[in-house]
């Protein structure tokens, strides 16, 4: 695996660094008295960057090796902070905080794994994007207090994507092992 330095200076690139520099804003924002919009903002910027990094990588032909890697480590600091802020205030179940961090540790360590066996990292693909959506549904819903029942379906269907993801990319980093 060939990472420049020189890649990292991208557009995308900074747009994920800048999205890890917000996870520690939202933790603080979550367990301080900042207004609740405040929270909402941070959440959506860091949406719409994750989505404008992807787009500008491939509309600029940036894609990198550096971007394959800090996207989704930006998507699970985001995601990991915010999970312990609002462990912290009590507004989230620790057996779902436990699935979300477990799952991204696999992940983090299996493309460690897989990087140094097949000497490339798989980028992210649209399962991952939309479970790391739904995740954030379910986050949002707990920090705004939804009604019980909404907060019951959007575990549920989080959940159920948790764990296809997980095979998802089991199997993608399976198959490119075995044709590498």
């Amino acid at each position: 695996m060939n990472i420049q330095l020189k890649e990292l200076w991208t557009i995308s690139n900074m747009l994920s660094i800048s999205r890890m520099l917000l996870a520690p804003f939202m933790y603080v924002f979550i367990i301080s008295d900042f207004p609740r919009s405040w929270v909402y903002g941070l959440a959506l910027i860091a949406y719409v960057s994750d989505l404008l990094d992807g787009y500008m990588a491939r509309s600029r032909n940036e894609i990198t090796e550096w971007g394959k890697i800090l996207d989704p480590i930006a998507d699970k600091l985001f995601v990991g902070s915010t999970c312990l802020a609002l462990m912290s205030t009590d507004d989230l179940s620790i057996w779902y905080i436990a699935l979300v961090i477990g799952r991204d540790v696999l992940i983090v360590l299996a493309g460690l794994f897989f990087a140094n066996k097949a000497q490339v990292v798989l980028p992210s693909t649209f399962i991952g994007k939309s479970t790391v959506f739904w995740i954030g549904l379910v986050l949002l819903g707990a920090f705004f207090k939804v009604e019980s029942n909404i907060q019951v379906v959007l575990y549920a269907i989080s959940t159920g994507l948790i764990v296809f993801s997980l095979v998802h990319y089991g199997k993608r980093m399976f198959i490119s092992m075995r044709n590498s």
